[in-house]
Order: structure tokens, then sequence, then C-alpha cells
């Protein structure tokens, strides 16, 4: 069963912890401290809805804090073109979690899944738990984040779960902290696009009781 989480504060204090354990924040020549911000690139293709089903308007998700399960910790990617320096998010972004769901609560209204303001709004819970959040950087950056999503309803009763990855890749200059910005947000946009057109996602967004 999933329930919503609302402890915000909490999550705050989590975070200060886990800036404490992070690296510096000041980048060098062989490692990176990226502050983190969605910035994409792309536009949300809405030309993807034509013959989508609508989903019920009566609906409301809530997006519960994603839980990072990435197992690399603080770093979050790698440069092969700078003899393997690393690459680490630092406490002057997002962390990644909540990278990924600032994207996700950016995209799913684009396709026409109603976003709840607060758990007690929400006609369903949407839980991600992320497994991938990763760039390499070679002849091009590329990017990967990937999530085991599951969305229930208010009861936490699962009405659906899928793996979801999105993806992204570009050209750019070496070890440049715009570029891996750039593809980690275009990869979190392809990922709330993919979920948000998921045939199974929103068939369960659309279950309301009493809609």
């Amino acid at each position: 069963m999933i329930r919503a989480r609302i402890s915000l504060a909490r999550i705050s204090l989590m975070a200060a912890a886990l800036a404490v354990a992070l690296p510096s924040c000041a980048s060098t020549p062989d490692t990176m401290v990226l502050g983190l911000q969605y910035q994409p690139t792309s536009q949300v293709d809405t030309t993807k809805l034509q013959g989508v089903p609508p989903v019920n308007p009566a609906a409301r998700v809530w997006i519960n804090p994603v839980i990072d399960q990435h197992p690399e910790g603080s770093q979050i990617g790698v440069s092969e073109e700078e003899d393997k320096a690393p690459v680490y998010f630092g406490a002057q972004g997002l962390p990644p979690a909540d990278f990924v769901r600032a994207a996700v609560a950016y995209v799913l209204p684009a396709f026409g899944v109603p976003v709840a303001a607060d758990p007690q709004s929400s006609t369903h819970v949407l839980e991600l738990k992320m497994t991938r959040f990763w760039t390499i950087e070679g002849n091009v950056y590329e990017s990967t984040i990937m999530v085991n999503a599951t969305l229930a309803d208010r009861t936490g009763a699962v009405l659906w779960q899928s793996a979801v990855t999105g993806v992204n890749k570009r050209w750019g200059r070496s070890f440049e902290a715009q570029a891996y910005i750039s593809v980690f947000s275009d990869a979190a946009l392809d990922l709330g696009q993919r979920l948000a057109l998921d045939p199974g996602f929103r068939a369960a967004a659309s279950a309301v009781a009493g809609g």
C-alpha cells in the first residue's frame, strides 16, 4: 500500500544532512559539482496526445517525494573526456530526487494529467523510486534517468506500476556544467512524457471513485 507523504520539514532536514555529506561545492579541473536546476532545452510535445484517451478531469495526482535509490550516492556522472573525472550534485542546487519530482510535476499537467496541490485534495498518489540518475560524457553527453513508478488510489491500493526510463544525448563542450544540466533536464522531460503517455498509467489515473 502507498500513502501520501507530507513531512516536508523532515525532507528538508534530510536534504540538509545530505548536503553536509557531499563533496565541496567548488568544482575543480578534476571534479565537477553541479547546482542542479530543471532547465530543459526541449519543449513538451503535446502533439503526442493525438489519439490518446483523455484522463478523467476529476482526477488529482499527488506526487510523493521521490525516493532516490541510485547506487552512486552523491555522484551523478563521469567525464570520459577528462580522464574519468567525477560529477557530483551540490548543495547549491536540487538533489536529484527533487529535480525529478519538479520535472514530472511540470510535465504531467501538460499532457492532461491533473496534479494535486496537496495530498488532501488528491484522488491518486504517485510514488517514484529512482534507480538511475547518471550522465556519461564521451563523444557526446548521454543521460539516463530510471524510476519504478507506482500509482495508487487514496486508500493505498495499487492501480498501476511500471519501470519508466528517460534518456537524452547531445553534443557540447567538454566538461561543461550547463551541458550536464541540460542533458539531465531533457532526460527528465523525456521520462515525464513517457510516464504521462503510458496507456496503463492514464487508465489508472482516470479511475476516480464516484467520478
